[in-house]
């Protein structure tokens, strides 16, 4: 018990001062290249995973894993990308207690990806929550008095590509022998691949060059930092998943997680919220703690498809048609 309250509070910890790192340079020092700044923290993920397995404090990764598992996995790494890279624009423009509350909408899509894919229906409390969440959000997008267009548009496409990020693992589970680890260590890889072309494509490169914090320590501690934190934060949650605690404490968690990182925020970033957004926020923070993992809920119910309907009228007629011959 007590090694799990450590690790749920390492995790916590983690969390706040990686989004407070990211927020600090993407918009207190406008360092707005998503290209770089996501290749740059890739890159230093990718460094320190290798650092770490070479120490032994990590067991050795892609010794087991073919050509083939790596090509499957290829949809995540994209949407992997999409996450980190839409993500950077979206904190870049929203302030942080609008972009975790809007971040809480990928737990509506794993959801409803998961209906759609398990044909599972989720308890009626849980339901009520995750309604108030999306209604919540469309009230915080109208009461933002920042409200910033660039900043929403890159907020959908971050949540998009998390929820498909979220359901292709689900999906993928079973038929990949990548583990966790595995998974990070490619998405890091294949991010600097991308996203280091990517720079010069999309002008980011020659932008840079005229940044005016280039050549300030607190810019390259700062860069140093996001991607160091970033990488711990990952592994914290890997090790909260293969421990004794479930989907629904961890999902809780996250919710508490995001509700501290936005309170303390105010305190460190320039954030202008009225009474009406300020109520939103809350009310969305709250619903997403107080949401359950359906898989871990005892009302969860299983839809009938068609192919097990199918399958049930062949195996009957199969066992009439057999009781036949056996009386003939």
């Amino acid at each position: 018990m007590n090694n799990s309250i450590k690790q749920a509070s390492i995790y916590c910890i983690l969390f706040v001062v990686t989004h407070f790192v990211n927020k600090y340079v993407l918009s207190v020092l406008k360092f707005q290249f998503p290209t770089i700044f996501q290749g740059w923290q890739t890159l230093v993920g990718f460094l320190m995973l290798s650092l770490l397995v070479s120490t032994r404090h990590l067991p050795s990764l892609m010794e087991n894993v073919d050509r083939y598992d790596i090509a499957n996995w290829l949809p995540g790494m994209v949407f992997f990308v999409c996450s980190i890279y839409s993500g950077s624009k979206a904190l870049a423009y929203l302030s942080m207690p609008v972009f975790m509350s809007l971040h809480n909408l990928v737990t509506v899509m794993l959801c409803t990806g998961q209906l759609a894919l398990y044909r599972q229906l989720t308890s009626i409390y849980s339901y009520v929550m995750l309604m108030i969440v999306v209604i919540s959000s469309i009230f915080i997008g109208v009461s933002d008095p920042q409200y910033h267009r660039d900043g929403y548009f890159w907020m959908c496409v971050h949540v998009l590509s998390s929820g498909a990020y979220g359901i292709f693992s689900k999906i993928s589970r079973g038929r990949l022998k990548l583990s966790p680890h595995e998974k990070m260590y490619c998405n890091y890889l294949y991010s600097v691949i991308v996203l280091a072309p990517s720079s010069y494509f999309l002008g980011d490169a020659v932008e840079a060059g005229k940044y005016p914090y280039l050549y300030f320590s607190k810019f390259y501690v700062g860069c140093i930092m996001s991607g160091i934190f970033g990488v711990f934060l990952s592994l914290s949650l890997i090790k909260l998943t293969e421990s004794h605690l479930d989907k629904a404490e961890i999902s809780k968690l996250s919710g508490i997680s995001k509700l501290i990182t936005s309170a303390t925020s105010l305190l460190f970033f320039d954030t202008t919220l009225t009474a009406n957004n300020t109520l939103w926020v809350s009310v969305n923070h709250l619903a997403a703690i107080a949401w359950e993992d359906s898989s871990n809920v005892e009302e969860t119910t299983i839809l009938p498809s068609a192919t097990s309907s199918n399958h049930l009228t062949q195996q009957n007629t199969m066992t009439r048609e057999f009781i036949k011959v056996t009386v003939q």
